[in-house]
């Protein structure tokens, strides 16, 4: 390409070649120093927060950390549970700060979990197992933590060739753990559930409160 006479080519600076290519010239530069100044101050501020200074995410704050799995309905112990220091910032306002030692899991945790207090106050279950009875069985007004004995009324044929009926007991003081439109859920023994979930699907099942919670 012929070059026009009398013009000399200059060399193009670093701050010349940036300027060029940035919409708005020496405004939009001055814009990106500034950016570039703000960042590298927020990392010399977490830098030294690292190092020993301030924290930059907040004060150490002692929190309750799940170390074992525990399931709905386990109590939270030393066994399965400790206090931890994590920056106040990162952690949930309702995060439990220590162990009370008679707080229960409502839900399941796992290790790592940060306890919150929206996860505490389930009901202490032990080694027990949850089932649901449908609402269209006679149940009392019960609230969780009832307990209750569950009774099923079985046809039973006689020697004449008739039926009678008898009620059995298939689980005594078993746990009310939630109550719903369509079902209430019981907390029974390893030994009840079978009885309890044949009862459901075979006979007429009714739930007798023996102690309100």
């Amino acid at each position: 390409m012929d070059a026009t006479p009398g013009t000399v080519d200059q060399p193009l600076t670093w701050r010349g070649s940036v300027l060029a290519r940035l919409p708005g010239g020496r405004r939009s530069y001055w814009l990106v120093v500034a950016v570039a100044a703000a960042v590298t101050g927020l990392l010399v501020a977490a830098v030294a927060g690292l190092a020993g200074g301030e924290p930059s995410l907040g004060v150490l704050t002692p929190v309750v950390v799940v170390t074992q799995p525990i399931e709905a309905g386990e109590p939270l112990d030393e066994d399965n549970a400790e206090v931890r220091r994590y920056p106040a910032q990162t952690l949930p306002p309702d995060a439990v700060p220590a162990l009370s030692g008679v707080d229960v899991a409502s839900a399941a945790l796992h290790p790592g979990d940060v306890v919150t207090t929206a996860r505490l106050g389930g009901l202490p279950i032990g080694d027990r197992t949850e089932v649901a009875i449908p609402a269209h069985t006679a149940l009392p007004p019960l609230v969780p933590g009832d307990h209750v004995d569950v009774l099923v009324t079985l046809p039973i044929p006689t020697d004449s060739g008739g039926q009678t009926q008898a009620t059995l007991t298939v689980a005594a003081a078993a746990v009310v753990t939630d109550k719903a439109e369509h079902a209430i859920t019981i907390a029974v023994t390893d030994e009840e559930l079978l009885p309890v979930a044949s009862a459901v699907i075979q006979g007429s099942v009714t739930l007798a409160l023996v102690q309100s919670g």
